[in-house]
């Protein structure tokens, strides 16, 4: 019989109502033992969180806490969820994001949830688990499954959510009848799947204020356009209005976005090409790899840690005056959006005249690595900077009186569970990043910076970190950072690309390639060198 965890000793002794589980010593636990199951003899607790803890599975007993209101079980392996799980009627927020979900049990009886979080897991269909009866539900995340089909969702009638994110899923369709069934949406997000066409509908969900539709190969070449240059969500719900498209496939009478054209209106789009055109005037020149430039070797350790990192170098680039600031303001902005606070994949920007290659990708223990804070002063230790990022976390947490960990902190939990800590090092063997956390005052840009080494890395797959470091490439450009062009007063951003071997010497990725960069009528020109 496995001795009760101190933890639950204490939570059964002071009568407590929250319980929190997580990192290694918890992972080494269940790894070793299995997990304690006086956990859930624990009847009155309303608050559990079990995260990063290496659970592949939950025991039936789970469904005797039916005080919960809050189930945290972020950051496991699990594939599956007991049936008891229908139990828990007093649940308000669930979170079950980064499993291996595909499936979920009966939630009918769960008329209090608000919150459910199945983010980072293996849907390809939502279930059919009575999702209707969730009559409070508001906040739904659905982002980076495997989604193709959400019927089960979307013909159900949700009067309360307000909050649906969608992204980078496998998505084709979105049916129209969403506009009668959630009333009260006001933030959906579809962006990264494969919508061609938008339903028409989607423009008289009165309440709908962010709609975000990037990265779909949308047939509509002007939709197209405003979704990748970020219009506003009322000009792109106009003109879906005119232009999109029912439900049922039929083209809206009078809608502008089919049929034959009349001899005017051809002229009319002649003209809107040739402005596009127009608007065409910096540039984004991209070269193939230089050998003076360093290569990034990976080590076999990062496998099961933070496998995936791409490099690229950028050449006249212009920090002088306030555009440092603004670059390092346009990365926090990318660290907040399309990184997800970090969780998704972190940017490291580097001065190439201080990066010393070729470099190395590996990993450390936390009491092991050093590295050299931003703001000075001597190398400091991973555990050491992670502790007091885990105090701030909590200490945040706390001030605002809430559950669990929210915004940029949470990327910090990532690395609780870890063993050893993802880090880039340079031919001296100095630390020159350590990701998601921080890079090194060694490399650190300056107003004298001309050209930088982007290092993008991700644990999630290889095509994250390459958007995000599309995206940071394409703000640069539009962020006006850019050197000029000799002997004109437009602007050229030049990129070289980055090679990342294996630890055997072979070629991983190289960044960015012929298919990357693929951006929708920027108001820039590519040009490959």
């Amino acid at each position: 019989m496995i001795k009760m965890w101190p933890e639950v000793e204490t939570a059964d002794k002071e009568k407590r109502r929250e319980l929190v589980l997580k990192g290694k010593q918890i992972q080494e636990r269940i790894k070793t033992s299995g997990i304690d199951l006086n956990i859930f003899k624990l009847e009155c607790m309303n608050f559990l969180d079990i995260s990063d803890a290496g659970l592949t599975s939950m025991p039936d007993e789970l469904g005797n806490l039916v005080n919960l209101a809050n189930l945290v079980l972020r950051g496991n392996s699990l594939a599956s969820l007991p049936d008891s799980v229908s139990n828990l009627v007093k649940l308000k927020m669930l979170d079950l994001s980064k499993n291996r979900l595909s499936s979920l049990p009966d939630m009918s009886g769960m008329d209090k949830l608000a919150t459910l979080n199945l983010s980072l897991n293996k849907f390809q269909t939502f279930p059919d688990v009575g999702i209707e009866k969730c009559v409070s539900l508001s906040v739904l995340d659905l982002c980076v499954n495997d989604l193709t089909d959400i019927s089960n969702l979307e013909s159900v009638n949700l009067n309360l959510l307000a909050e649906l994110d969608l992204s980078r899923n496998e998505l084709t369709e979105i049916n129209g009848i969403i506009k009668e069934n959630w009333p009260s949406m006001k933030k959906l997000n579809l962006s990264d799947n494969k919508l061609k066409q938008v339903p028409i509908e989607l423009a008289d969900m009165s309440t709908l204020k962010d709609l975000s539709l990037i990265n779909n190969p949308l047939q509509d070449n002007r939709l197209k356009k405003m979704t990748s240059q970020q219009k506003t969500t009322k000009s792109v719900l106009d003109y879906i209005r005119q232009h999109g498209v029912k439900s049922s496939g039929n083209k809206e009478e009078g809608g502008g976005g089919g049929g034959k054209k009349s001899k005017g209106k051809s002229g009319n789009k002649s003209t809107a090409a040739n402005a596009d055109v127009d608007d065409l005037c910096d540039k984004m020149s991209v070269f193939g790899v230089a050998a003076e430039l360093p290569e990034v070797i990976v080590d076999v350790s990062v496998k099961d840690v933070r496998p995936f990192i791409v490099t690229c170098f950028i050449k006249n680039i212009n920090l002088t005056g306030e555009n440092l600031r603004k670059f390092l303001q346009l990365q926090t902005k990318l660290h907040k959006g399309v990184c997800d606070n970090r969780k998704i994949a972190t940017i490291a920007t580097h001065d190439l005249a201080e990066v010393k290659g070729p470099l190395r990708y590996a990993t450390m223990k936390p009491d092991v690595l050093k590295i050299e804070p931003l703001d000075g002063g001597k190398p400091v230790s991973a555990k050491k900077l992670v502790d007091r990022l885990m105090n701030e976390a909590e200490n945040a947490r706390k001030e605002k009186k809430r559950s669990q960990v929210s915004g940029i902190h949470q990327y910090v939990y990532m690395l609780d569970r870890l063993e050893e800590f993802p880090c880039l090092l340079d031919s001296q063997d100095r630390v020159v990043s350590f990701p998601p956390v921080t890079n090194s005052r060694i490399t650190r840009l300056s107003d004298t910076t001309t050209e930088i080494m982007v290092e993008v890395t991700s644990g999630t797959k290889l095509a994250d970190a390459k958007t995000v470091a599309d995206a940071l490439l394409k703000e640069i450009v539009e962020s006006d950072l850019c050197g000029t062009i000799e002997d004109s007063e437009l602007k050229e951003l030049q990129v070289y690309q980055g090679r990342v071997l294996d630890h055997e010497g072979s070629l991983k990725v190289t960044y960015p390639s012929k298919t990357d960069l693929a951006f929708e009528k920027v108001k820039f020109a590519i040009e490959r060198k």
